[in-house]
């Protein structure tokens, strides 16, 4: 891998790693995640593709309330580094290191919410005091240490041989490593479980039900079924929104607290 490569790769690693937990831009997710770790070492095609499969697996793993999920930003990085990168790893072999890397991620981010408790009392006493520039500090030392929980490990692979690293996968029986790939696709399943369960309603069964129909009788490309889903929720809302917005012109003050004030005066 030449320097500049190294540089970018670096680069986004770190990035990944602050916003895992600054949840600000969504690059930590692994479509995006492994689309720019293999841009950066020139194997764009392969990204794509193990960034789209690692996403599917981790579309159901959120954090919920006190309870950290698998961290999503480590194995991306790591295990796109290792399909991309020189080591060249087939895409079902960089999936089975997913797993290992995210309970890894996962301590890593305890470990590190814990021990930043004492820099959290520096910005509640920054805060107090009303210093501005002493509570930027301290958030953006928070922050890079999140960032280095990525970076460090991506730099330990990156100095490992990737002769070294091949010949530790080929070792691996055929059994292992298919039995791990029959239960990443039982997580698959369980994320998009636990996804439908947050989003399911009355008024979506039915939009659930005619997509999957479409889909299994007219063998339409996924992608182009999302697209027409797309459309058709944008105008959906747009025709929502103008009917309100006309009926609140007509008969209404067009603000809902308003309204609401209105109503309970009349009781």
């Amino acid at each position: 891998m030449s320097f500049g490569s190294s540089i970018l790769v670096m680069l986004i690693a770190f990035v990944v790693g602050v916003d895992g937990i600054l949840d600000e831009w969504q690059i930590f997710q692994p479509i995006v995640a492994c689309t720019l770790i293999g841009a950066a070492c020139g194997n764009l095609t392969a990204g794509i593709i193990f960034g789209a499969t690692l996403q599917m697996i981790t579309i159901g793993w959120i954090n919920v309330g006190a309870a950290v999920a698998p961290d999503i930003g480590l194995p991306a990085v790591v295990s796109a580094l290792l399909v991309c990168g020189p080591m060249a790893l087939s895409i079902k072999h960089g999936i089975a290191l997913t797993i290992p890397l995210a309970v890894v991620g996962q301590l890593l981010n305890v470990f590190i919410r814990k021990t930043i408790v004492k820099i959290t009392h520096q910005a509640d006493q920054a805060a107090a005091t009303g210093d501005l520039a002493r509570l930027t500090r301290v958030h953006l030392l928070s922050m890079g240490v999140q960032g280095l929980r990525v970076l460090i490990p991506t730099i330990l692979v990156m100095l490992i041989s990737p002769q070294a690293i091949k010949m530790v996968i080929d070792d691996i029986p055929n059994a292992v490593t298919n039995g791990i790939a029959v239960s990443i696709g039982m997580i698959a399943a369980v994320g998009f479980a636990n996804l439908i369960n947050m989003m399911v309603s009355r008024s979506l069964w039915l939009w659930f039900f005619l997509g999957f129909l479409i889909a299994i009788f007219t063998h339409i490309s996924i992608f182009i079924l999302a697209a027409a889903g797309l459309i058709v929720a944008i105008s959906y809302v747009w025709v929502m929104n103008k009917r309100h917005g006309s009926s609140a012109d007509d008969g209404g003050s067009g603000d809902e607290l308003d309204d609401f004030d209105k109503e309970l005066d009349d009781l």
